[in-house]
Formats: structure tokens, sequence, C-alpha cells
């Protein structure tokens, strides 16, 4: 049977400095992957670029990504088109934020020009892990080499950086030959009274309305946080004398002191091991990763993270019955000490699968139906009818050729990177890893684990 004609985005990306030396790139990848997607009977659903973006930046700074990944939550895409991994992401971290995503709303991802690396399979898993880490190798080597020479400038006062990141209350001007960050003096009343206002009221709210309603009335939350944040204001940058002051060191200390009570902030360094594979088992909603700190030892004050998933569908919305956590720590204990156990009971489980199949009674040919979708195909691709007309009637003659046609065994599973894993001494290996190796390594082996309404698990289901 003919494949159902897929809905891909184009992603196409290109830094700064590689439009200096490339000129056209971005015209050049899009060209290059419109072809890949005609030759591969692809229907281009969007094409998102992404320029004067490097790869390494946090993914929430590129707008094409963002635009991407809602259009995706919003199913309007099936596959995602780039020229090369390095197009994609050099950061593992923020990489597998993505295929989170990705993964929960069945949408792939093709490397044009590198068939190799891919999700699907052990090698290209391996290709892939290989890849992004000499990427993030190599631009944290560039990194370090800019960090240095930008150093050296901060130190003799130099401005590195354009107007377009010049924070309130300050300016660049030409001084003795060099370009440096002054005092703006159409801004510097507004700075003084902000602080003045929010050291004596201790208010963000107060504080924002005041300058909105006396200075400025475009003044917003985030020029609120870089101004109660910045170390600029106390007159230094990365700990340098940088910059003329706002305010002295014990003045800032206060401010962020007082900036900082009461504020809910998300820790940094917090590693969810099995984000996107566990559904909740009243309603099917994927559960979602939270952390709490609990004190371990009351003498010494020492607190210790907990991880856990629960429904946000019961917590939040109050539409599921389900209100449990789910420990991390024993997910992951059972998994270590049942991994063998599980991977049978699931090898048994898709040999039944293959061997419960039957054919159905043929009343029809399924010929004429396929004549049908090739007609189908043709008219979607030419532009003749939309996308809710296609996928409804594509369904439709795709369902009564799954009743017409026999229901012949899939190609038996491949395990052997399974087993050979199992063969191993996983666990000592498993131990030795970061949080976020062994994050991936679930990732590379598990598809999703099956919980019992008393949380414990039913089954698992491997890659």
């Amino acid at each position: 049977m003919e494949n159902k004609i897929p809905r891909c985005a184009i992603y196409i990306r290109v830094s700064t400095s590689e439009q200096m030396i490339h000129g056209k790139s971005l015209e050049a990848q899009k060209e290059y992957l419109s072809q890949y997607a005609a030759d591969h009977n692809m229907a281009i659903a969007g094409v998102y670029a992404d320029e004067g973006k490097t790869a390494r930046k946090e993914f929430k700074k590129r707008k094409a990504i963002h635009s991407l990944l809602s259009d995706v939550k919003a199913g309007k895409i099936d596959v995602i088109l780039f020229w090369r991994l390095d197009r994609w992401f050099r950061n593992m971290s923020d990489f597998y934020k993505v295929q989170d995503i990705l993964d929960a709303h069945g949408v792939h991802w093709i490397s044009a020009s590198e068939p190799g690396i891919n999700m699907e399979t052990r090698d290209g898993r391996l290709q892939l892990n290989v890849v992004l880490s000499i990427g993030q190798n190599e631009v944290d080597t560039t990194s370090e080499r800019i960090k240095f020479v930008n150093e050296a400038s901060i130190r003799q006062g130099k401005l590195i950086f354009g107007n377009a990141n010049m924070p309130i209350g300050y300016m660049a001007s030409e001084v003795d030959g060099m370009k440096k960050m002054v005092k703006n003096p159409d801004q510097e009343e507004l700075v003084n009274d902000f602080f003045r206002f929010f050291r004596k009221h201790q208010s963000k709210t107060d504080t924002l309305n005041y300058i909105k309603k006396y200075y400025n009335p475009d003044f917003s939350w985030a020029n609120m946080r870089t101004m109660l944040s910045s170390e600029f204001y106390k007159g230094t940058y990365r700990g340098i004398p940088y910059c003329p002051a706002y305010l002295t060191e014990a003045e800032y200390d206060e401010i962020h002191s007082i900036s900082g009570r009461n504020v809910k902030r998300a820790p940094s360094g917090r590693v969810y091991l099995f984000t996107g594979l566990i559904k909740c088992p009243e309603c099917g909603r994927l559960l979602c990763s939270i952390a709490c700190n609990s004190t371990i030892n009351r003498k010494t004050g020492e607190k210790r993270t907990y991880y856990y998933y629960r429904c946000n569908r019961a917590t939040i919305d109050k539409k599921c019955s389900n209100r449990h956590r789910l420990s991390q720590n024993l997910i992951e204990k059972y998994l270590l000490d049942n991994l063998e156990y599980e991977f049978k009971k699931y090898a048994l489980r898709v040999n039944k699968i293959d061997e419960q199949k039957k054919k159905t009674i043929k009343t029809k040919t399924p010929g004429q139906l396929r004549k049908e979708l090739d007609r189908l195909n043709l008219l979607f691709q030419k532009g003749r009818i939309e996308w809710d007309y296609y996928n409804q009637e594509y369904s439709r003659l795709e369902s009564e050729i799954n009743e017409l046609s026999s229901a012949l065994p899939e190609e038996k599973k491949d395990f052997s990177h399974l087993e050979q894993l199992l063969e191993t001494d996983f666990r000592s290996i498993y131990a030795s890893l970061s949080q976020e190796n062994k994050r991936s390594f679930w990732r590379t082996i598990v598809k999703q684990i099956h919980i019992n309404k008393d949380f414990s698990v039913e089954y698992v289901d491997f890659i």
C-alpha cells in the first residue's frame, strides 16, 4: 500500500559568521531540502529559518525553533527536515529537551545529508551522540577562546556589545579613543529613583507601577528583572570594574537580597531521567516531572532533592483522579533490577502479536482503493484539496484497505543491541554515568514505561 504523504517542516539555520563566509547559505539549504522533500514524496508544511543564530545558543532564543515546536504541538507536522545535524543542535542538553517534545507528538526528523544519523537504529543513535559530543566540544573550545579575548577587552573597559543589549541607564560613548559604557543622562534619574523606591517599599509590583506612571509607560517586568540582577549597576562586569556605578557594593547586595525573597526559582542542574516515557494510568496523558527538597539531617541542615512524576491534568486541571506522585528513584531501581526480566516479557509479547495476526475476509478488491489513494495523493500534492479533507479521506481509505488486506506478520524485530547490553556489566557502567548520560541511556533503549493504577510497573516497551 502506498504510504500516506507526510507533511514536512524544513528547518534552516545559519550563524552570523557563516553568513559572512557563505553568503546565501540559507537559500542553499532551503533549495536542497525542498528538492529532498520532492524526491521523497513529502508535502512541505512550512519553512522555518533561524538567521544569525548559532546551534549552541539555547533553543528558547531561536524564534524559528519556537514556531516550529508550536506547529508540532498543533499536529501540523509529521517530519522535520534539516541539512545536517549541526544545523539543528550542537548542544546535547537542548537536543534532548526538544526530542522529548517531538517524541510526545510522534514527529521524527531527517538529517538529509547524513542518512546514517537517526534515532531509529542503534548505530544511528551512536553516531548521533558522537556527532553531538564532538560538535559541542568544538563550540566550547571556540567559546573559551572568545571568552579570553573578551576578558582582555573588559579589563580595558572596552565595550564588547551593541546598543541593543545596553541596560537602562547606560549608553555607548567615545572615551580616550575607545568606545566605553557610560551613564545615560536621559535615564539617570529613572535608575536612581527605581532603586530608591524599591529599597524603601520592597515590592516589585509597586516599583513597576511607579516607574510606569512617572517615567516610562513601556517599562516591563523584564526590564525590572534585569535592573535587579545586573552587576553593571554596581560598576562591574564578570567581577571586573567596567562602568560607572549606580550602587555601592553594599547597596547592590541589599537590593539583591530583597529581590530574592519569596521568589520561586527553578533550580539548575536538575535532570529528569524518564521525561516523556511514562503516561498516567488513569487518563493516558504524559506525566510531568517535578522535584522537591527534603531535610535528611536536621543537625547539619543537609538536604536532598527528590524527583517525581505526576499527572498535571489531576493536580492543575482537576480533570483526572490520579493524584499520586511516582518516585524516579523507585522506577530507576526497578528497571536496573528487572531489565532482563522486562526485556524477555517484551520479546514474548511481540512474538505473540505476530502469531495472533489473522487474515480478514475480502469483500472488495484492494486495488481499486489503492488507485483512489493515488488520485487523492495527486490532488493534495497539486494543492487542489485542503489538508483536513485529504486527511479524512486518506484515513477512511486506509482503514478499508487494512480491513481487506491480509494481516501479514511484521519483519522480525532485532533485539541484538539489547541482548548485547544485558551480557555486559551494565549496572556498574550505569553507576559511573552522569545524570545527563543516564537519561540518554534510558532513552536509547526504552520506548515507554507502562504503569498500573497502583503505580507499579506493568510492563516496558523497548526500542
